[in-house]
């Protein structure tokens, strides 16, 4: 049997039955993997979970009922497998039906044997999809069906398509603390560096994981965390209040080191993310364990700029984090809802007279973005729209909120709005 394929179901098996975050689950196994291993892991992993409805449709083309479980995974692995890798059918058929003698039913081995040679045969020219629109995008480009129903109401079948079908180079991007070149990253490092429009790279190669000098941080994070430090004076006070992992937080530090910074988090593990994070850059910044939906008197009318980068669905991040598409719902977003509004609604009491609240997600949804933003205008007469500070993006330098898209931005979904407390 190939143990790559019996450790990408190990992993496949822990997101779909115990739910558990890919991410995190894959690291696990990958630490324990032969390094020859570990690409084609990674690789069947994130591609079973980007391609889940797709390779479920697919599936259901070629059995008379669609089983469940463990069948199921196998069936799922072997579809993209022979759809999307560069492995001999018989390789993928054979090694996942002795992946699938694991089972107590020995029926299913000659089950999983025939399924995937007749996929085989018919799934290079497939094209069996749905003839309704919607439907078929869902299943040609792998995207629950309430979420594209909510991308074409709010921004219109045209671009609902370009969101869905993008596709991610999943390029690594990293910055550094100090000034560098592309070319002396390559140099120094070993690896293949482009500079970004920030002062970052995409790297292709590995940079170490826990120096002080450099780390891995994506291009729209890195935008909230520039139009936050650039709204703050000089040796003003910022609050980040969702900070976990500390990304933006730190990032503010260093670009404005004069700047009191001020991390929080509301459960304790979280806020040791955040400290560790700022420990390993060499960033200086206070990070406490608070419910941020709460009153705290001591803050109010205390921070130059407060950041409210709340829950969200995560839609604009799926690239990367793909079992968010798996096990979202369309009745989470209203739970949501409420929290990112009690968070900004609260939080807006420890911005001083003039000074800015920055509200932010990384989806893609006007409900948790644009909706959240005009109903607290319309209770908070003391806040009007500001204006974002990103010259490095002119299509957003300027505008009073943004909503970042990958395929016209080259970055992650995410949203940023601008407000100001008035004097």
């Amino acid at each position: 049997m190939n143990n790559a394929f019996l450790k990408s179901f190990t992993v496949l098996h822990q997101v779909y039955v115990d739910r558990a975050f890919s991410a995190i689950a894959l690291n696990e196994v990958l630490s324990r993997c032969d390094n020859r291993d570990k690409a084609l892991v990674t690789k069947i992993v994130y591609g079973v979970l980007e391609k889940d409805i797709r390779l479920t449709y697919v599936l259901s083309r070629f059995v008379r009922k669609m089983p469940k479980g463990d069948v199921l995974l196998y069936l799922k692995m072997g579809a993209y497998c022979l759809s999307e890798l560069s492995l001999p059918v018989y390789t993928v058929v054979n090694d996942m039906a002795e992946l699938s003698k694991m089972s107590a039913d020995k029926r299913i081995v000659g089950f999983v044997n025939a399924t995937l040679k007749a996929v085989a045969k018919g799934i290079g020219d497939f094209d069996d999809y749905p003839s309704d629109p919607i439907e078929r995008l869902c299943a040609l480009y792998s995207y629950p069906e309430w979420a594209l129903r909510k991308l074409t109401k709010d921004y219109g079948e045209q671009t609902a398509e370009q969101i869905v079908s993008y596709v991610s180079d999943k390029r690594t991007t990293v910055r550094f603390v100090y000034p560098i070149t592309a070319s002396q990253v390559s140099e120094r490092f070993g690896v293949q560096a482009e500079q970004t429009l920030f002062d970052a790279f995409y790297v292709k190669g590995n940079l170490p994981s826990d120096s002080p000098d450099c780390t891995a941080q994506s291009l729209s994070s890195m935008a909230i965390a520039r139009i936050c430090a650039s709204l703050t004076e000089e040796n003003g006070s910022f609050l980040d209040c969702c900070a976990a992992p500390g990304g933006k937080s730190v990032y503010v530090k260093q670009l404005k080191p004069s700047l009191s910074v001020t991390s929080c988090d509301v459960y304790p593990h979280r806020v040791n993310l955040i400290k560790s994070y700022a420990k390993r850059m060499n960033a200086s910044l206070n990070a406490v364990c608070r419910d941020m939906s709460q009153p705290f008197e001591q803050w109010n009318d205390a921070f130059d700029t407060v950041l409210c980068d709340v829950p969200c669905s995560g839609f604009g991040v799926v690239d990367s984090r793909p079992d968010i598409k798996l096990f979202r719902q369309n009745k989470d977003i209203s739970d949501l809802m409420k929290v990112q509004y009690a968070i900004l609604d609260n939080c807006s009491r420890f911005v001083k007279a003039g000074g800015t609240l920055v509200y932010s997600t990384c989806t893609v949804f006007d409900n948790e973005n644009g909706q959240i933003v005009r109903k607290f205008l319309k209770e908070h007469g003391d806040f009007g729209y500001g204006k974002i500070v990103l010259p490095q993006c002119p299509s957003a330098d300027g505008q009073n909120f943004y909503q970042f898209l990958p395929h016209k931005d080259g970055m992650q979904g995410f949203f940023v709005a601008v407000l100001v407390r008035n004097k």
